[in-house]
């Protein structure tokens, strides 16, 4: 089961799991790769075989944890996470906020009014497992940094078969660093809300009918582009000085007695500079 926040490398991962299970072959639809992995608050999760793919979003504290699953846990530092939620939520029409701006979204995602729940306390209770035997606790930028490593432990992580494939195949190992590139995926991780429905009319039978219709009439044919740019230090370019400052504030109270932000201490050394605008 892999565990995220909205826009913290959930497709990339997710992307890279399926590499290395499928040898470094890649879906070429966005749909085919929504039903290999439902999302467990949106899709009924089907009989199918094993290993079985499963993500979510809610909170490694909501969850009823088993010891038979294996978690996957990927958390983005809190300055690029917001801003990726907020290019993503001005891109959807449903939310009525194309013409919002960036400050009114900060203090929203900061007050967890976005629909995605608290970002610290997600982030929180995923950190909190990171000894647990059966959770693979990973962060966007290390990914970024270190992709090979954390595509070798990942592949271990999942079964040591799988690390060994990758090992002695140079071949499959190419194939799923390559295809789990931004360039890569931007192939096929574009669709709309009509495409999506059609997928939750087909895998959620939880949902009536009539529901899916009417919300598929009303759905606009609109291109969502599901990956952005892909990068780390992209909130450089968003955050002024004042928005820095609410974030630290937030980022002091509500972490406090936690050392979660070493994981990111190149962006704290940044701030702590100064040297922004």
């Amino acid at each position: 089961i892999q565990v995220t926040y909205p826009r913290s490398g959930t497709h990339w991962v997710q992307q890279i799991i399926q590499l290395i299970l499928s040898k470094g072959v890649s879906v070429k639809t966005f749909n085919e790769f929504l039903e290999k992995a439902p999302f467990l608050e949106v899709q009924e999760v089907q009989p199918t075989a094993f290993p079985r793919l499963l993500r979510t979003h809610f909170s490694m504290s909501k969850l009823r944890l088993s010891e038979k699953a294996k978690y996957i846990y990927v958390a983005r530092n809190p300055w690029d996470c917001c801003v990726s939620c907020y290019y993503l939520i001005r891109e959807s029409p449903a939310t009525e906020f194309t013409n919002g701006t960036f400050d009114d979204f900060l203090d929203a995602f900061l007050e967890a009014k976005i629909g995605f729940g608290d970002y610290f306390e997600h982030v929180l209770s995923g950190y909190s497992h990171i000894g647990d035997s059966n959770v693979f606790f990973v962060t966007y930028e290390e990914l970024q940094t270190n992709k090979k490593d954390v595509v070798l432990r990942l592949a271990e992580f999942l079964g040591e078969h799988h690390r060994k494939v990758l090992e002695e195949n140079e071949e499959v190992l190419q194939q799923v660093l390559e295809k789990s590139t931004v360039a890569f995926m931007k192939n096929f991780m574009t669709t709309n809300p009509k495409e999506v429905l059609k997928v939750l009319k087909k895998n959620s039978p939880h949902l009536q009918p009539a529901q899916v219709i009417s919300n598929q009439e009303s759905c606009q044919s609109t291109d969502i582009h599901i990956l952005r740019k892909g990068v780390v230090g992209d909130w450089k370019q968003h955050f002024t000085r004042e928005n820095i400052e609410k974030m630290q504030t937030a980022i002091i109270e509500r972490t406090k007695g936690s050392d979660i932000m070493d994981l990111w201490k190149c962006d704290s050394a940044f701030i702590n500079r100064g040297t922004y605008r």
